[in-house]
């Protein structure tokens, strides 16, 4: 009787403690929930966010036309660009259960903020109303109206927080009182594998919201180099830029043979690059005879045998198109301009042209650019080419 009770006994408490590890599964204490949330210990953001602080923003204003009646200007990073875009975004900054919008009421314009790697909508915007309410679409609102499941950040005019999803989101405002304009800058990172990335991009674009308006930051293009701008870009946007170019130095190792090219095309980064088997056997720098000559003709007139129009130039212009030499960026690079004639009106663009000269033969590296060739794309061919090694 003793040893059936003692066994009656052992079930039951096995029986207790599997039940209460299996509530335990399904209700975690508050600090597993934040970690299980957060992704990475709180400490590790905090260091993360204070990286991202420090980092000098390499800055340059950009105009950009609202309607026919209405331009902005803007501080943004030499990384990014300003797209057209037509939602709202992800952030309700009103009622979203409310059956109707308040009387007078209209939503903002939206821009989208993008850079050259942004694949489609890069989930971050400005929107930009008039207003004589200063205090407009205040923190304590979007904290009402979307829920933060964890707030990292906030103050009189920001909040950055991670929803009940696990997603980074951040709410910043700014009000001009010199024109009745306030800014709203609403973001919603990209999903990275990394939780690390998501935090560096979360606070990059807090940093990038605050220096929205900061005209008197403005970097001279003068100034600028590679070197000087690389340790102004978050962590994300680093190891994507890298992906491109790590991919040109293994074209260039191991792919690219005789007259062999490769060509990336997004958006707003572009590259064509190919090795010239004549040039490599000739020893000739189209690059170096282009500049040093201050060539300036149509492409038909490309001395010496080359693939500089066939390869790339010949699926945008015409053999009678005039091709025009403007500067030397390096001993390396030139900025070219090429002219689409037209029978009303004529097409300009810009390109930088690398020279590459290697063990391997002789290649280029071309991109479109701007009338200066002081992008972000430029500064990087013209540091690859000069610093390659293979």
């Amino acid at each position: 009787m003793m040893k059936k009770t003692y066994l009656i006994l052992l079930m039951s408490l096995i029986i207790f403690s599997c039940k209460k590890e299996n509530q335990s599964e399904g209700y975690l204490n508050p600090e597993d929930y934040d970690a299980q949330l957060l992704g990475i210990p709180k400490a590790q953001i905090d260091s993360i966010r204070k990286s991202e602080e420090r980092k000098q923003a390499v800055l340059r204003k950009v105009s950009y036309e609202l309607d026919s009646a209405t331009t902005i200007d803007v501080m943004l990073p030499i990384s990014n660009f300003l797209k057209d875009y037509s939602f709202s975004g992800d952030i309700s900054l009103t009622d979203p259960n409310a059956t109707s919008v308040p009387e007078g009421f209209e939503y903002p314009e939206s821009i989208s903020i993008q850079n050259p790697i942004s694949d489609g909508d890069s989930g971050e915007l400005i929107l930009v109303g008039k207003s004589a309410n200063a205090n407009i679409f205040p923190v304590s609102d979007i904290k009402k109206f979307n829920e933060p499941e964890k707030i990292l950040f906030e103050d009189k005019n920001a909040l950055l927080y991670v929803d009940g999803y696990g997603r980074k989101k951040m709410y910043y405002r700014q009000y001009n009182p010199a024109n009745s304009t306030y800014y709203l800058y609403t973001a919603e990172v990209p999903k990275y594998n990394d939780p690390k990335l998501q935090y560096a991009s979360l606070f990059s674009t807090y940093k990038k919201a605050q220096n929205l308006l900061a005209f008197d930051k403005e970097t001279l293009p003068e100034n600028l180099t590679w070197e000087k701008i690389k340790p102004s870009l978050s962590e994300p946007e680093f190891k994507n830029y890298q992906v491109y170019y790590k991919s040109l130095e293994k074209e260039l190792k191991y792919f690219l043979k005789d007259n062999d090219s490769v060509n990336i095309n997004r958006d707003k980064m572009q590259f064509y690059f190919y090795r010239d088997e004549d040039h490599s056997k000739n020893t000739f720098n189209q690059v170096g005879i282009l500049g040093n000559s201050e060539f300036a003709g149509t492409f038909e007139d490309l001395n010496f045998d080359n693939r500089m129009y066939s390869g790339y130039f010949k699926q945008i212009y015409a053999r009678d198109d005039e091709f025009r030499f403007i500067r030397n960026i390096s001993e390396n690079s030139i900025l070219m301009k090429a002219t689409q004639v037209g029978y009303s009106s004529n097409t300009v663009s810009y390109y930088i042209i690398s020279s590459i000269k290697t063990e391997k033969g002789q290649f280029y590296l071309i991109s479109p650019t701007n009338e200066n060739g002081n992008d972000l794309t430029s500064f990087m061919n013209d540091y690859f080419s000069r610093h390659l090694k293979i």
